[in-house]
């Protein structure tokens, strides 16, 4: 069995090149397409949410050698706030289940979900569940998340044959709901230590969206979205303008429902003149044009299951900073390859940021080591290789 192909398929709410949803998607999309890549069947079971105001063709595709099924939400505005209602899906994926040795559910509490579980379940196709950081029923629409948890989740979750953790913190919570922890697998999310191995005009960037070439620039590439707790980061930014007035700040990512009362907030503070609002940064360059225009790049998540922005900001050599409530927060501090300050402490935050703009050969030197640290403990290839051998027990 070492050597079977296996015929894989994914059940997702989105896929690429739907990179406006935020990280989840790259990873759904570089891991199936990895896989294919290593000789497997792969099959994408989602839908056709690109964006906020635009969808992907539904229908078949083949894309990297992935076989895409598109199904068309019924809204798109609704598939914007997460609300995914695909037409069709259910039936489309139990055609596709003969087909299949093992499904891997990408989010917990999706429609997408209750829709194919019932048919798993019934022929008795093993699958894992991939929860993206999605457990805690906290952090909003709290009501939808318990019910739909009575209804589908709890017996979604009881059935995996694997249950997929990020991070500890992650497995911590799967534990909290009682389920088995030998049925709990931790393999982090895959990053491609080549995937920002080029040159990019950072000086350029900056003039782009009016940065002045030698400001210090504090950056955050992402969502912008309350989880993220950009109120928090801009509150510090008004502290560290008092020490550091020349300081800007940089907000590089779509609006998820965020933007109008972080600019009001930027406003009242007398910070609009120094924020600069990109939205969505299309492309690997530009990303990467973005976090190197940053002198530090700053995470203030609330809460964080997997913070691959940082990962991707160390593998750019920029200092970094992240909250206590990421779940990578932990190891890469014990590397030294960033600083952690607590949610919520302005002073602390602050002070963190002030230290890196004042020590640059300091910050840098982290930096580096947290480089390192990225390319040897999260590259796809190791990670590949461990879903394959998580599906090959499933089988058993």
């Amino acid at each position: 069995m070492s050597e079977e192909r296996l015929r894989i398929l994914h059940v997702a709410p989105y896929y690429g090149p739907a990179w406006a949803y935020g990280g989840s998607v790259y990873v759904v999309t570089e891991l199936a397409r990895r896989q294919a890549a290593h000789g497997h069947t792969v099959m994408v079971a989602t839908t056709d949410a690109l964006d906020a105001r635009r969808r992907m063709p539904s229908g078949r595709h083949l894309i990297d050698g992935v076989t895409v099924y598109r199904f068309p939400n019924l809204s798109n505005a609704l598939a914007w706030r997460r609300i995914f209602l695909p037409l069709g899906l259910g039936r489309g994926v139990a055609s596709l289940l003969p087909a299949a040795d093992v499904v891997h559910f990408h989010e917990v509490r999706s429609l997408l979900n209750a829709l194919v579980l019932p048919a798993l379940l019934r022929m008795g196709v093993p699958y894992v569940v991939t929860a993206h950081g999605s457990l805690p029923a906290e952090l909003g629409r709290v009501a939808a998340k318990r019910l739909y948890d009575v209804l589908i989740g709890h017996r979604l979750l009881s059935h995996a044959c694997r249950l997929h953790a990020l991070t500890e913190m992650e497995r911590d919570q799967y534990a909290a709901l009682g389920l088995p922890l030998e049925r709990i697998t931790l393999i982090p999310n895959g990053i491609d230590p080549m995937a920002f191995d080029f040159e990019v005009d950072a000086a350029a960037f900056r003039q782009h969206y009016g940065i002045p070439e030698n400001a210090p620039l504090i950056g955050f590439v992402g969502r912008l979205n309350r989880i993220k707790g950009l109120d928090f980061l801009i509150e510090a930014f008004a502290e560290v303008r008092r020490h550091r007035p020349d300081a800007m700040l940089l907000l590089a990512g779509p609006d998820d429902g965020a933007q109008s009362t972080l600019e009001a907030q930027a406003m009242r503070l007398g910070l609009a003149a120094a924020v600069r609002f990109t939205g969505m940064v299309e492309g690997e360059k530009a990303k990467a044009a973005a976090y190197r225009a940053s002198t530090v790049y700053v995470l203030p998540s609330r809460y964080e299951t997997f913070p691959t922005t940082v990962l991707e900001a160390l593998l750019n050599a920029v200092p970094c900073i992240l909250t206590e409530r990421c779940g990578l927060a932990a190891p890469l501090a014990e590397a030294n390859a960033v600083q952690v300050a607590p949610f919520g402490d302005v002073a602390v935050l602050a002070a963190t940021i002030l230290r890196f703009l004042d020590s640059p050969a300091e910050a840098h030197a982290q930096a580096k080591r947290g480089r390192r640290y990225v390319i040897k403990h999260f590259d796809w290839q190791t990670v590949t290789d461990r879903w394959i051998q998580t599906y090959r027990e499933c089988m058993r």
